[in-house]
């Protein structure tokens, strides 16, 4: 007998359909080419935007401070702080403005430029030097437990500034100043203690032995009656007649 037909038989593997496997760029594109574009399109803005904003700021910069570094005048920080707000150089000319009005004596405009710097750059690079010149024209103008008091502020604000040592050496300079000897022997021993590195810790200890010299002049007793001083002229005792 003839044997069935072979046609029901499976294919060889070399007659089976290959399906192709794995990532078809064409096919991806052509499946997502609007969105691909729209992307590409909003990154483009994107990094042109951000490097233009960079030019736009490298330009503001600058010509803040070239405007600053021309201002001579009250009205020539006035007009760098107003051209160029939210500018370092504009919270550096409050400083310098601040300090003229001070040498000037103009007390009350040089707090409120002041006190506009630290309500508006309290971030500024120089803003422990901001409180610290609040505190100095205070004192200067003649409020000194408001100068203690704003002195004691920054030391305790900036522990970590330039401006802390530099608070606790003036407020112990004015208690000295003041005869309020304890309270500034105890603020210099804080500053020795809390900045032993510092520059000015030779001056607070010899600001301290000064105190105690004094301190132990002050504190000894008065000489007998009749003793020989230096400088002070004694009666003569006239000598007794012969007999």
């Amino acid at each position: 007998m003839a044997s069935p037909s072979n046609a029901s038989e499976p294919e060889s593997p070399e007659e089976e359909e290959i399906i192709p496997t794995g990532f078809d760029p064409l096919l991806f594109w052509d499946q997502y080419r609007q969105i691909i574009v729209v992307v590409a399109a909003v990154l483009v803005v994107a990094i042109v935007g951000a490097i233009f904003y960079q030019y736009k700021q490298s330009t503001f910069i600058a010509a803040a401070g070239s405007a600053l570094a021309e201002a001579a005048s009250e009205d020539d920080f006035r007009g760098v702080i107003a051209k160029y707000p939210n500018s370092v150089a504009a919270g550096d000319a409050s400083l310098l403005l601040a300090g003229r009005l001070r040498d000037d004596r103009k007390f009350d405009d040089a707090l409120q430029v002041l006190q506009d710097f630290l309500d508006k750059y309290p971030t500024h690079p120089l803003a422990a030097a901001g409180d610290l010149s609040y505190a100095e024209t205070l004192e200067a103008e003649g409020k000194i437990d408001d100068a203690i008091a704003k002195f004691q502020e920054v030391a305790a604000k900036y522990p970590d500034s330039y401006s802390a040592p530099l608070a606790l050496l003036e407020q112990a300079n004015i208690l000295r100043y003041q005869g309020k000897t304890e309270d500034a022997r105890r603020v210099y021993e804080n500053f020795v203690a809390q900045f032993p590195d510092s520059s000015f810790a030779q001056q607070a200890m010899t600001e301290m032995k000064l105190m105690r010299k004094s301190a132990g002049a002050s504190s000894s007793p008065a000489p007998a009656p009749g003793s020989s001083l230096e400088g002070l002229s004694l009666p003569s005792v006239p000598s007794a007649s012969p007999h």
